[in-house]
C-alpha cells in the first residue's frame, strides 16, 4: 500500500509499505481522508520526543472498515468510521472518569502506531476496546468527518469553561481551531463572540461567519478594544489558541472579573514560561485553565455537532490534496495558505464528497 512515511525532520516520503491486516480484536480501516494537524507540521519540522521514525503520521482519520478481527461484534465491514487517536489504559482513575487524554500510560495513533497518511490503517485492539472508533452519520461526508478529531479537542477545552447563556467570549487566533472554538461557543449560547488575530487577512476570511467583532491584534490596543466593547468589564471567557506568550498575556488582561482564561495552545518547548501580574488574577478572581487533547466521548459528540451543522465545516475545511501531494499539503499549512487541509489517498474516491464543498480547493503540484 502507499503511505507517507516520516523518516525524520523535514523528511517524509510517499512509498510502498506492507499493507496491514486485522488480527483478533483489531480493525483494518481504508482511509478516505486524514486532515493535517498543526502537530503533524511541528513533528515534520522539528521532531517529537515521543515519535521514533520511521512512522506514518496523521491522526484526524475518517474511513471505511475493510476487515474486522475475530471477537468483534460492534463493527462490520463497510461501516464508515472516525478514530480518536488517544488510547487510555482503561483502568486508571482518569480513564474510568472519561478523561482518557490524561492517562499516564496513554498510547497515541501516529505516535506509537502508524497513522492515517496512508491507504490503510490498522486500529489496535486496545483502541477498539476503549471505544476510540465512532460511526460517521449518513449525512456526513468523509472530508467533514476528518474535522471531528480537532473539534473533539475543542469540546474538551470548553467542557471545563462551562460557557453560559449570554457570556461574552473572546477567541484569540483565527485559524481552524480558533474558528471551531468560536462556532462552539456560539452554539453553547454565548451572547457575543469576538475573534482576534494578528493577520488581518485571516480575519477577513472569517467574516462570513458573522461574529460580533473582528479585532486585528497587530494594530492598536486589542485589550482596550475588548474593554470598549464590554463597557469596561472584559470578556467572561477568553480562549487563546495561538501558541504565543504575548497572546496568552493579552488574553489574561482582557478577562473580566470572575472570568475564565483558557490556554488552549502550548508554548514552544524552549520558551514555555509566562510572566504575568498575579495580583491582577488574584483581585479579579480569574480562573486559568489548561487543556490538552480529548477523550473518545468528545469524538462522538464532535461528529454529531458536524452532522447537525452546529460547526461550519465548509468555512474551516479549505483544501484537499492527494496522498502523493502531502508535501504540498504541509506547505499550505506552514504558509497559512488555507485553514484545514485534508489528505486523501485517492481523489477519485471522494469526488462526491468534494462536490459537497463548493469552496474547497483541490490543490495539486
Amino acid at each position: 500500500m502507499r503511505a507517507a512515511v516520516y523518516k525524520g525532520i523535514e523528511d517524509i516520503e510517499v512509498e510502498d509499505i506492507e499493507k496491514p491486516h486485522a488480527g483478533a480484536g483489531e480493525l483494518l480501516v481504508k482511509v478516505k481522508a486524514c486532515a493535517i494537524c498543526g502537530g503533524d507540521l511541528r513533528t515534520y519540522r522539528f521532531g517529537h520526543k515521543a515519535i521514533k521514525p520511521p512512522i506514518v503520521l496523521g491522526h484526524e482519520i475518517a474511513g471505511i472498515i475493510e476487515e474486522v478481527g475475530e471477537g468483534i461484534e460492534r463493527y462490520k465491514i463497510g461501516d464508515r468510521v472516525i478514530v480518536a487517536p488517544g488510547i487510555g489504559c482503561g483502568e486508571c482513575s482518569y480513564c474510568l472518569s472519561g478523561h482518557q487524554n490524561l492517562c499516564y500510560t496513554r498510547k497515541t495513533i501516529a505516535h506509537h502506531y502508524n497513522g492515517g497518511f496512508a491507504e490503510y490503517i490498522k486500529i489496535p485492539a486496545n483502541a477498539v476496546r476503549a471505544g476510540n472508533v465512532n460511526f460517521i452519520p449518513d449525512e456526513v461526508d468523509y472530508l467533514s468527518a476528518s474535522l471531528a478529531e480537532p473539534l473533539a479537542c475543542v469540546i474538551n477545552g470548553q467542557e471545563a469553561l462551562n460557557i453560559q447563556l449570554g457570556d461574552t467570549v473572546a477567541v484569540i487566533g483565527a485559524g481552524p481551531i480558533g474558528l471551531m472554538h468560536a462556532e462552539l461557543a456560539r452554539s453553547q449560547g454565548a451572547g457575543k463572540v469576538f475573534l482576534l488575530n494578528r493577520s488581518k487577512k485571516r480575519l477577513e476570511s472569517a467574516k462570513p461567519l458573522g461574529y460580533d467583532a473582528y479585532i486585528c491584534t497587530s494594530e492598536g490596543d486589542p485589550v482596550q478594544e475588548i474593554m470598549d466593547l464590554t463597557n469596561g468589564m472584559g470578556a467572561n471567557v477568553v480562549i487563546v489558541t495561538a501558541g504565543s506568550a504575548d497572546a496568552q498575556n493579552m488574553g489574561i488582561k482582557m478577562t473580566s472579573k470572575m472570568g475564565k482564561t483558557c490556554m488552549f495552545a502550548g508554548l514552544p518547548k524552549d520558551s514555555p514560561n509566562l510572566t504575568f501580574d498575579v495580583n491582577f488574577i488574584h483581585y479579579r478572581q480569574i480562573a486559568i485553565y489548561g487543556t490538552f487533547s480529548s477523550a473518545p466521548r468528545h469524538n462522538a459528540l464532535a461528529i454529531e455537532m458536524i452532522r447537525s451543522k452546529k460547526i461550519n465545516a465548509d468555512q474551516i475545511l479549505t483544501h484537499v490534496v492527494s496522498l502523493e501531494d502531502i508535501g504540498l499539503g504541509l506547505d499550505l499549512v506552514k504558509n497559512r495558505a488555507g485553514l484545514r487541509v485534508a489528505v486523501v489517498p485517492h481523489l477519485d474516491e471522494v469526488k462526491e464528497d468534494i462536490a459537497r464543498h463548493p469552496n474547497l480547493i483541490v490543490a495539486k503540484r
